[in-house]
């Protein structure tokens, strides 16, 4: 199964770097559209450089009063020493049982999420998607804000 543009986001609850705190869907498309990015793991090069490159660039997406979050299938535990690490302020949810990655249609076989976002209207509507063909293939921010950009005018 695969979350296709046009499709409803599938709902999902999912821990943050904190067993004590869960994210939904629904929660996060209360203030705006929701940008949802999916990552392979914490540590690796090529995410630590993605997910610092939006977060320098938040700035970008708050304007549009859009939120941010990260998942990928990494546990709680490791979510908050990588964030606490990298001084990341975009909550990253941990999809350990790999549900989620299912659900969107980007888990790979290996069991990690392949690098992909999702933009999500607030009416819970899927109006962009992307997934890189390499795990080594980051998306450009520039692209995420043009894909937001043309659903809030829609």
């Amino acid at each position: 199964m695969s979350a296709e543009v046009g499709a409803r986001a599938p709902e999902f609850r999912l821990p943050t770097d904190s067993w004590e705190s869960e994210v939904s869907l629904a929660e996060k498309l209360g203030d705006g559209p929701l940008v949802l990015l999916f990552y392979p793991g914490d540590w690796s090069s090529v995410c630590t450089d993605q997910l610092e490159v939006i977060e320098d660039n938040l700035p970008l997406f708050e304007e549009r009063n859009a939120n941010v979050v990260a998942i990928s299938v990494d546990s709680p535990w490791s979510h908050a020493a990588f964030a606490h690490s990298r001084e990341l302020t975009i909550p990253l949810l941990s999809d350990f049982r790999r549900e989620v990655a299912r659900e969107y249609g980007v888990l790979r076989e290996e069991g990690f999420a392949e690098r992909a976002y999702f933009v999500i209207d607030r009416q819970g509507t899927i109006v962009a998607r992307k997934v890189e063909k390499k795990p080594s293939d980051s998306p450009e921010v520039d692209e995420i804000i043009s894909d937001l950009d043309r659903s809030l005018r829609d």
